[in-house]
């Protein structure tokens, strides 16, 4: 499972996002996150945190409500930063693409 959003945020204001945007406490089973900028538009932000598990693993650690709490607070420190959030949401990896000769 991956959740990504895609964030405009406020011109100039890249580290004060950052430093917001970072999951305190680091949300259970997420192995990894992954902090994307456009590079036409610098202030255009996607965000991808990735979680090994399957749909309902997903939900239910979502609905802890611990961490329920935390992304609360997360989600309005973001928001002093964003402008507007082009996309957000849940994906689950069908398929994977290696080039040719990979395992």
């Amino acid at each position: 499972m991956c959740a990504v959003a895609v964030r405009q945020i406020k011109p100039g204001s890249y580290e004060q996002f950052r430093k917001a945007w970072y999951h305190e406490p680091w949300l259970p089973r997420y192995e990894k996150a992954l902090v994307l900028r456009n590079e036409d538009s610098p202030d255009q932000v996607m965000t991808m945190a990735f979680f090994p598990g399957t749909s309902e693993e997903y939900e239910a650690a979502r609905d802890d409500p611990a961490t329920m709490t935390a992304e609360e607070h997360r989600l309005h420190r973001i928001a002093e930063w964003e402008e507007r959030v082009l996309i957000s949401g849940v994906f689950e990896l069908v398929e994977e693409v290696l080039p040719p000769g990979r395992p």
